[in-house]
């Protein structure tokens, strides 16, 4: 009995120590295996499928560069995009913005958003940014943008400036020597409505007149009402800060009717691509003048780094909007490493304390409204295509 006693417990034993060895085995982490911790940063990309395209193109090269790198505090950055554009071939949307903001932030938890474009869009997308304590870094560029809060942050060249710069180029005797003026833009848009403020409000302080005030509805294609009054009025200038496809069918159109004052507009003419492939002769665009804050042009090695990397990767040249797509993730990732972390308000801070950035394009510093300080390049079209004029200092 004391044998079979013995040879019991001697049993119970191993299998008692088997058991631990298996639960050893199970438990204790092996030192070659992955952190399991998420080792990615998440960023919330807001692209319409169809327009501004571009945007999406220059973060992915920041992106890619930053990576190549090692990442932005030991982590790589990971895009995670939903389309605001509900209809291919509409303008993308307010609801469909907000909805995307949401989803993001909610659903894939991510750390900042880049995008949305339109400044329509970014202001629905900015409380929810604001309340989520998100960094908002769009392509827009309305001086309401930032209104939603300090988590909110413009990264291209400013309505205000923008229009004030394109008042004084109007009305300077060197250039156009324009005392009279003509506005026009979209119905019920946020951007084109504060960036013909912005021209209006520097043209009559520097003693110029507004002749005719128009607007037209986003998907109008015919303008003879508006360019009759025009037309009737003889401005020097026609400031016309409006979207494709209208603005180079109301171009065409203008000069069909024998209108020949030059055409000014804004930062979003400078899709490019896109906007040289509505009209069949681009020459009719010979002598308009626009904004942006980046010219392919600018001979400095950070500028350049961009165009090369954009280039070797979508095998085309960046356009304004690219710019401002990459040089929102530079920051982003500038900010993050200022701070050391990933807490929101020390990435927001230091994104806030930027100075002397140079990217895409060269920021200056922010001011307390949150919007760059940065030059400008004024680009005019030459035989049909688009040549770097001049830069403007801020």
């Amino acid at each position: 009995m004391r044998l079979k006693f013995f040879a019991l417990m001697a049993l119970v034993l191993l299998t008692v120590l088997s058991g631990c060895e298996r639960v050893r085995t199970v438990v204790v982490p092996d030192e070659t295996a992955a952190p399991m911790e998420d080792a990615t940063l998440k960023i919330g990309v807001i692209q319409p499928s169809n327009i501004f395209s571009t945007f999406s193109q220059g973060a992915e090269t920041a992106r890619a560069q930053i990576n190549e790198k090692g990442g932005v505090l030991g982590r790589q950055v990971e895009f995670i995009t939903r389309d605001n554009q509900p209809v291919a071939t509409a303008r993308p949307t307010p609801e469909a913005s907000a909805s995307a903001a949401t989803e993001l932030i909610e659903m894939e938890n991510v750390f900042a958003l880049l995008g949305p474009v339109y400044s329509t869009n970014t202001v629905a997308v900015g409380p929810i940014a604001q309340e989520a304590q998100r960094l908002l870094l769009p392509g827009s560029s309305s001086s309401h943008v930032p209104e939603s809060g300090d988590y909110v942050f413009l990264i291209t060249v400013p309505n205000a400036f923008q229009g004030s710069v394109m008042a004084k180029f109007a009305m300077d005797a060197d250039e156009l020597g324009a005392t009279t003026a003509a506005t026009i833009h979209q119905a019920d848009d946020v951007y084109s409505d504060d960036l013909v403020q912005a021209f209006q409000t520097a043209f009559e302080a520097m003693g110029g007149e507004i002749v005719t005030k128009s607007t037209y509805t986003v998907g109008d294609t015919t303008f003879s009402e508006l360019l009759t009054e025009i037309s009737a009025a003889v401005p020097d200038v026609i400031f016309c800060p409006s979207f494709l496809p209208e603005a180079p069918l109301l171009i065409n159109e203008a000069r069909e009717m024998g209108i020949t004052a030059p055409f000014l507009g804004g930062s979003a003419w400078d899709d490019r691509e896109r906007f040289l492939s509505v009209l069949d002769d681009n020459t009719v665009l010979d002598g308009s003048y626009y904004p942006t804050n980046f010219s392919v042009a600018t001979q400095d090695a950070d500028v350049q780094e961009f165009v090369g990397g954009y280039t070797a990767l979508f095998e085309a040249p960046p356009d304004g909007i690219a710019a401002s797509g990459y040089d929102a993730m530079r920051l982003l990732a500038l900010a993050i490493e200022t701070a050391g972390s990933l807490e929101p308000v020390a990435v927001r801070d230091a994104f806030a304390a930027v100075s002397g950035y140079r990217g895409a394009t060269m920021i200056s510093r922010y001011t307390e409204n949150r919007h760059p300080v940065k030059s400008l390049a004024i680009q005019t079209y030459r035989e049909g295509q688009v040549e770097l004029y001049k830069i403007v200092a801020p």
